[in-house]
């Protein structure tokens, strides 16, 4: 049972079979099908489908209701949560063929998950959108360390963006981290209620809670 002491994070995959394909898309809403029908390229519309249908799954477990009866809001940024007053809080985040989730009681939760791509200018990324000391850091590694720590950098502070609910939008470099390329990603600029984990879910992806 979730208490305000824990933090429920499930990881998994999006790869299902096509009857089970067929199941997560029958809980889906309408709008939320609307969503998932305006992806170019079938497998985004596939990932969208699969994740949601699965969020709807382990709220309908917390909340005891029937998946389909799960109703949404969105804030501003258009972060989901439940609609109405309700003490649960989840983030979910989806990157190639795995998703992450993490569920709360009476507090705030974003999670973040990217795969590792390849990524040639990590060090002209990091200089537009980190702050100073970040990109010290990531210039002086040699690329493909420089890809390794700028995605461990960037889950860090979409995943504080998101709990915050602002997203993206409210400045990456706004969210001051202590980065290494061995030691964990750490907060330097933000208030001591907040905390960050990775779990490291796969080698070749990047994640924060």
């Amino acid at each position: 049972m979730l208490t305000p002491e824990y933090v429920d994070i499930y990881g998994g995959s999006l790869a299902v079979l096509e009857e089970r394909l067929q199941f997560l898309t029958s809980l889906l809403s309408e709008d939320e099908i609307q969503r998932a029908n305006r992806f170019h390229f079938p497998e985004h519309r596939r990932r969208f489908v699969v994740a949601r249908g699965m969020l709807r799954e382990l709220l309908g477990q917390y909340l005891n209701l029937d998946p389909m009866q799960v109703q949404f809001e969105y804030s501003s940024h258009g972060k989901p949560r439940i609609q109405g007053e309700s003490s649960l809080k989840f983030n979910l985040s989806h990157s190639q063929d795995l998703v992450l989730y993490g569920f709360t009681l009476e507090r705030e939760i974003g999670v973040d998950l990217e795969y590792l791509r390849p990524l040639e200018n990590a060090s002209q990324l990091a200089q537009r959108f980190f702050c100073p000391r970040e990109y010290e850091v990531i210039r002086s590694l040699d690329l493909e360390n420089q890809k390794k720590v700028f995605f461990k950098a960037w889950t860090a502070k979409e995943a504080y963006l998101k709990a915050i609910g602002a997203g993206i939008s409210g400045g990456l470099d706004q969210v001051e981290l202590e980065l290494s390329l061995e030691e964990p990603v750490k907060l330097r600029s933000l208030p001591s209620p907040w905390s960050l984990i990775s779990l490291h879910l796969h080698p070749d992806y990047a994640d924060a809670i």
